[in-house]
């Protein structure tokens, strides 16, 4: 938000300057960025006129022009082909300054040039003020201008802009006259009340019919007669430029000036191009295609608001209006408006249309359904201070929805309390009256009715801001916080899936985080069977789209649509993880949520580690089980045959305390083909809500006896797979003996019968009260292989 310091001015009776307002306002919560000077560094530049005008003898594309400063008459030499005689232009005197530098007396083909005339570059004001007649060439001032004038005075150069970021709830200051409430304050001083023109409400000129209620809660309309449209006088463009809007006509420029002084956009129609002498409030009809005032051909909705006579729609409610109703050159009598839209419905407009105003920007903040009329009355009195049309006296107003300003409540014990201070009751009451706040004071307890305009001011903690804001940010105490602190226990789910994201970071993966919402088509993509469970996903009954209709039953097809984006990018060695949830039915009336975490890995060069091309089944899993280990539990795999998701006979079930948690396994070749990939891909996806809290590790001390190794060498069936073999081997063996065992060697070949494999496991004993004997130690090892004969079938090798 642009702020003009003589703007300011204008309200506050004491003359400010910019370091000291930076100060202030920004200790009242409206933080000033930053502090530019018009000035930019010029001098010795004055009004001059230009009183005849010659060719140059020796150039074509100069001219020499003798133009009256008001003390002398001066000889410049200029090669501006829009300078005419009569016109009044700045002038830059020898020794004076312009942005490009001093000037100097100088010769231009022989004839002695003694200053410069300036063009709106040369003076530093920025070109997207200035319109197309202003910006190329001299610029010219008006004819009334003194002659010899300083120019910073003439085109209020003398300023200074303050740019102040607002904080969306201060919407308020948006308009500078609400800013100088601000000044006013922070300076103890009085703010001049605007000058307005009121009228008496009466609709036998215009009617207003507002059929959407909820979307516009107050429409005002003016009649202005004779219109005389023309250029502003230059003090009026002068704070138009210093707010960085570009004068355009007066009537236009009115508008804009009230929107800037008290933040409310205003509308002005052609009234002779109205079908009618009433004003409808309507939603849109959908399709219809609207021209506006940008001359875009734009197709509304019915979701949008729109402005319309008896036959047609003349403007897009507190966006833009239309072409059919633009105020022209040839109008005559005008039909002001100043209405409260819908902030929510405007931004959804600007949104939709990628059509976004000054006026939308405000509207889409928040207004004061009060503020309504003052910015008419403001608007009309300026019509007449600049002599351009004759204001009717009535004017239209329909308010269905009044804004209510409630009367806030709060205990000075309750202030002091929030704020760890001890102000006075009384110095709480003179900070509501210096806002202009009414306040009705019972017992140790103030009721405080804002001002309509604040609107961001809606309970007792938003006075309490106002109270430590007005008496001072700086005054707060530097005390430390005092009372006990409860250290909360987090969610053990929220701490595992931390857990789980870091371990698979460290793992070498990269994390992806996709939707819930997903394209039911995948289950087709990823081969599930009509049958599975995973198929009857909870339906979304307003989706976006058909892609994202469903809640997703399996993390598997959103990495899956991941990793194919990038392998048609050329990334074709991927290793991706998501830890996120899954929603299924189960039979419930409400889905059950799942804390899950999938990985997929595919094409990795691991030839410096693991000695081959790519990832296989094998390195997948000990990613797996580095993964669980990391959680504080082991797990056991089974051959899963039936999953048409995978390849056939690479696919395997996580179990955990014979609980299964997930699967793990190869994706079928036409998985990976239906996603362009070629290819293998190797995936696994666990269920992180079996997991179990880890307890606290405990130590164990060194052992002090000896270990005893024995390898055992056994011959069972195919089909026997080592998770089997393992769980024999932890109920058969004695706990407190046997410490460790692991398996060194599988061999198959001819040697050994069709159908079998022979493997060999090497067993640790240990007992750590005393030395083990080989007895003892037989008894266990004999009993280990009778469990292995009974159970499995093996045989001793």
């Amino acid at each position: 938000m642009l702020v003009s310091k003589n703007w300011l001015n204008e309200y506050v009776t004491n003359t400010l300057e910019a370091s000291s307002l930076e100060k202030e306002l920004t200790g009242l919560g409206l933080e000033v960025e930053s502090v530019s000077s018009l000035r930019n560094g010029i001098s010795s530049i004055v009004a001059g006129k230009i009183v005849t005008i010659e060719k140059h003898p020796d150039a074509d594309k100069l001219v020499i022009c003798q133009v009256d400063v008001g003390k002398e008459v001066l000889t410049i030499v200029t090669g501006a082909n829009n300078v005419y005689e009569g016109m009044v232009v700045p002038v830059a005197l020898i020794g004076g300054k312009v942005i490009q530098g001093p000037i100097k007396e100088s010769k231009l083909r022989g004839v002695s040039s003694f200053g410069m005339l300036c063009s709106g570059e040369e003076l530093g004001i920025d070109s997207s003020v200035l319109n197309d007649f202003e910006k190329y060439g001299i610029l010219p001032l008006p004819e009334t201008t003194v002659l010899g004038a300083d120019i910073e005075l003439v085109l209020g150069l003398d300023d200074d802009i303050l740019d102040i970021d607002l904080t969306p709830n201060r919407s308020d200051c948006y308009g500078i006259y609400n800013v100088a409430r601000e000044v006013a304050i922070a300076y103890d001083t009085n703010i001049k009340p605007l000058e307005i023109k009121e009228g008496v409400e009466d609709a036998s000129l215009i009617t207003v019919n507002i059929e959407e209620e909820e979307l516009c809660h107050r429409y005002i309309a003016r009649v202005i007669r004779n219109i005389k449209l023309g250029p502003s006088p230059l003090w009026f463009q002068n704070f138009l430029r210093s707010a960085g809007v570009r004068p355009i006509s007066n009537l236009v420029d009115i508008t804009n000036y009230v929107m800037l002084e008290l933040g409310h956009p205003m509308h002005a129609f052609d009234l002779d191009t109205l079908a009618s002498n009433r004003i409808h409030v309507r939603k849109a009809k959908n399709n219809e295609i609207f021209v506006t005032l940008d001359g875009v051909k734009r197709e509304v909705t019915e979701e949008m608001l729109a402005i319309c006579d008896d036959e047609k729609t003349v403007a897009l409610a507190g966006v833009m209006g239309g072409l059919n109703s633009e105020v022209t050159e040839n109008t005559k009598n005008v039909l002001l408006e100043a209405a409260h839209f819908n902030g929510a419905n405007i931004r959804k407009t600007s949104r939709k249309l990628g059509l976004r105003s000054e006026a939308s920007s405000r509207f889409e903040k928040g207004l004061s359904e009060d503020n309504t009329l003052i910015a008419m009355n403001r608007a009309a009195y300026l019509i007449e201070l600049l002599d351009m049309g004759e204001v009717e006296e009535v004017y239209a107003d329909s308010y269905p929805v009044k804004q209510n300003i409630p009367v806030i409540y709060v205990e000075v014990d309750c202030v002091n309390k929030v704020l760890g201070m001890s102000i006075s009751k009384e110095e709480m009451i003179n900070i509501f009256e210096k806002l202009d706040f009414k306040v009705e004071e019972r017992n140790n307890i103030l009721g405080v009715t804002p001002l309509p305009h604040r609107i961001d001011i809606t309970s007792y903690v938003d006075l309490i801001e106002e109270v430590i804001r007005i008496y001072g940010y700086d005054k707060l105490p530097a005390i430390l916080p005092e009372g006990t602190t409860n250290v909360l226990d987090q969610d053990f789910k929220i701490t595992l899936g931390c857990q789980a994201k870091n371990k698979m970071a460290a793992l070498g993966f990269n994390e992806v985080i996709t939707y819930s919402f997903i394209d039911p088509n995948y289950f087709d993509k990823i081969r599930l069977d009509n049958i599975a469970v995973e198929r009857d996903a909870v339906k979304i009954m307003n989706p976006i789209s058909e892609n994202q209709s469903v809640m997703r039953t399996m993390l598997l097809p959103n990495i899956l649509e991941i990793a194919s984006s990038n392998y048609k990018r050329q990334q074709k060695d991927l290793s991706l993880f998501e830890v996120g949830r899954i929603f299924k039915r189960a039979g419930q009336e409400k889905p059950l949520e799942e804390q899950r975490l999938g990985a997929l890995i595919l094409g990795r060069d691991i030839k410096q580690w693991y000695g081959k091309e790519s990832v296989d089944f094998f390195y997948l899993k000990g990613i797996l089980r580095s993964l669980i280990n990391s959680l504080g539990t082991d797990f056991r795999l089974e051959r899963e045959v039936e999953n048409k998701t995978y390849h056939p006979g690479r696919c395997g079930t996580i179990l955990i305390d014979n609980q299964v948690v997930g699967i793990i396994g190869e994706l079928h070749p036409q998985v990976a083909a239906a996603y362009d990939i070629k290819e293998r891909i190797y995936y696994f996806e666990i269920t992180l809500e079996n997991f179990k809290p880890q307890t606290v590790p405990q130590y164990n001390p060194l052992p002090k006896y000896p270990s005893v190794e024995r390898d055992m060498a056994f011959i069972v069936p195919q089909n026997v797979s080592m998770a089997q073999i393992k769980s024999v081997v932890e109920k058969a063996a004695h706990a407190e003996n046997v410490v460790d065992y692991h398996l060194f060697d599988v061999y198959e070949g001819a040697q050994i019968e069709a159908d079998y494999k022979s493997v060999a496991y090497q067993i640790i004993y240990q007992d750590k009260n005393k030395t083990l004997t080989d007895e003892k130690v037989s008894v266990i090892h004999d009993g280990i292989l009778k469990g292995l004969q009974y159970e499995l079938g093996a045989k001793l090798r």
